[in-house]
């Protein structure tokens, strides 16, 4: 019995290892920071200022300020998040057999998020209200203080859900959720009615990156981003 106990506990602690070590490991990486822009790695660390090549690990808060904004690329497939001003949003990385499941949280402000195929993996857009889910899209996502979600789309098809039910996003739709007890009530965009980027967001932009892969190799990734 005693022995019995010994495997489970070895066993225990080799899955906590293996969290442990999965969680140390960026899933994404900061391409720009304009203005006051932070970090925060957990919920009771303290924040940083995030420049270029700041590391995002799962579970990282990234904060901007008025006048601010943030590029973030998923390491894995490349996968561009942009935080427009006054926003505060967690970056979430699973790791599932060769992919990540990613997941971003947008508590409130406006994100930007042009999404590559996703063959194995997932990636999901939450809010108060809603889930995103897509498989390769490139759509806004507009989360009022304790408010309404707003969805833009750009490109593809966006998947919207709640408790009350569901509903797709097209591009030049705009999807509007008033609570997580309400349905996805999607319609065409109005004039002026979607976010707009700024002049800077929109410049070509490369960065080189240097990354240990799983067998302790030294893998160099460059980026080449613009908006669409």
């Amino acid at each position: 019995m005693k022995r019995t106990y010994s495997y489970i506990l070895i066993f225990s602690l080799l899955f906590l290892l293996s969290d442990l070590f999965a969680a140390s490991k960026p899933i994404a990486i900061v391409l720009k920071a304009r203005g006051s822009v932070t970090v925060q790695y957990g919920k009771h660390s303290k924040k940083i200022k995030a420049k270029r090549g700041t590391k995002i690990y799962t579970n990282t808060k990234i904060i901007t300020r008025t006048k601010s904004y943030a590029a973030v690329i998923f390491i894995e497939d490349r996968s561009l998040v942009r935080v427009r001003p006054n926003s505060s949003c967690t970056f979430h990385g699973k790791r599932e057999k060769q992919t990540i499941a990613k997941n971003v949280f947008l508590e409130v402000g406006t994100i930007f998020c042009k999404i590559t195929k996703q063959k194995r993996g997932r990636f999901r857009v939450t809010t108060p209200t809603s889930v995103a889910s897509v498989k390769g899209t490139a759509f806004w996502t507009k989360q009022e203080f304790k408010g309404a979600t707003w969805y833009f789309g750009e490109e593809g098809e966006v998947e919207i859900s709640t408790k009350k039910g569901w509903a797709l996003l097209r591009k030049g739709k705009t999807g509007y959720v008033g609570s997580a007890n309400s349905k996805p009530i999607v319609r065409e965009t109005k004039p002026g009615e979607k976010p707009t980027f700024g002049e800077e967001e929109t410049k070509i932009d490369e960065f080189q990156f240097e990354f240990q892969n799983d067998k302790g190799q030294t893998k160099s990734l460059k980026f080449k981003v613009k908006r669409k």
